[in-house]
């Protein structure tokens, strides 16, 4: 027989049971998330993204009533910039928003976005990420092992130095500068007679305090977030790269979710990328005010004289792009 204080216990449960449960209902959210995924960045937690990336977050769990849970991670917590990469193909991360520069390695038609001085505004870049170039790139994904989910912008990539000021191509000769790993960066670089280094993320406060290298390439709104302005004091908007930026998932992982929230996850994404595009536009405008006042110079560039500089660029990495392709990209910015 039950005894009278269990009874009790019973009843109160219950009755905590039946008042929790319209609110459950209300709110439209499941109890536990079925489904955790991890989601890292190519940046660290102090980059502006990461906010824009827990907003994604949240619209996922709304979006699955809390099926879903997506926990966010900066760059160096789930691996490498460069190792992520393979993370994401093996299963073992999640989702990754990542820069192009890296993906370039992956897939060497992605190299097409990072002509050198082949996007004159934000408009021209976008026109060619959201149209069939943009479909046709991400296509080329789950061949091995990943899909894109959505496109967005990391920032004008700009060149960043200790101390040299480089209005022309010519000030570029000897810098020793750190740029990602996708061949068409160093190549760029090389023919403006600069001496690229390919260094982690993680390493470059200290190659710049050593003088290991004397520069960096890198969007003005990623100064702050690993303190690099402390160290480089001349920013020279040479902004050679658009950047494009690509949220991407885990084939593995992603096949292996229900149809309804592998819906609600791409449509999450989708939603994501006005915010994403607009975040960094009105951040990079913030942060260059902040730079200015810890003393940093902000300086124009020739950048038709760097454009011509550059040709060469175009001429070696069409073939490896893809004719096809690069005159396609080539063709549609020359119109705008």
């Amino acid at each position: 027989m039950i005894d009278r204080r269990t009874m009790l216990k019973a009843i109160a449960v219950g009755a905590g049971q039946t008042i929790a449960m319209p609110y459950l209902a209300r709110e439209g959210f499941a109890q536990t998330p079925t489904h955790t995924l991890k989601l890292t960045m190519a940046d660290t937690r102090v980059h502006p993204l990461y906010q824009v990336l827990v907003r994604f977050a949240e619209n996922v769990k709304k979006k699955t009533k809390g099926a879903v849970e997506v926990q966010v991670y900066g760059t160096g917590e789930l691996g490498s910039q460069l190792n992520i990469l393979t993370g994401l193909q093996t299963g073992i991360i999640d989702l990754c928003a990542h820069t192009s520069g890296f993906i370039d390695t992956l897939f060497p038609q992605f190299q097409v976005m990072d002509l050198p001085f082949l996007f004159p505004d934000l408009a021209s870049a976008e026109k060619v990420l959201d149209g069939p170039i943009g479909r046709q790139l991400a296509d080329l994904m789950p061949a091995k092992g990943i899909y894109a989910l959505c496109y967005g912008h990391w920032g004008w990539r700009v060149t960043s130095t200790i101390d040299r000021k480089l209005p022309e191509p010519k000030d570029m000769q000897g810098l020793k500068i750190r740029v990602q790993p996708g061949p068409i960066f160093a190549a760029m670089y090389r023919a403006l007679g600069a001496n690229p280094i390919a260094i982690d993320f993680s390493e470059i406060y200290l190659a710049l305090s050593q003088r290991t290298i004397e520069a960096i390439e890198t969007p003005i709104i990623s100064l702050p977030a690993a303190k690099h302005y402390e160290v480089v004091k001349i920013v020279n908007l040479t902004n050679h790269v658009y950047n494009a930026g690509v949220l991407m998932v885990s084939k593995r992982k992603f096949d292996s979710l229900p149809k309804n929230l592998q819906e609600d996850l791409r449509e999450a994404a989708s939603e994501l990328t006005p915010d994403w595009r607009k975040t960094m536009v009105e951040k990079t405008a913030e942060i260059s005010e902040f730079l200015k006042q810890k003393g940093l110079s902000i300086l124009e560039v020739d950048r038709a004289a760097y454009k011509n500089r550059t040709r060469s660029v175009y001429d070696d990495f069409r073939g490896v792009i893809g004719a096809d392709l690069f005159d396609s990209v080539v063709r549609q910015v020359e119109k705008t």
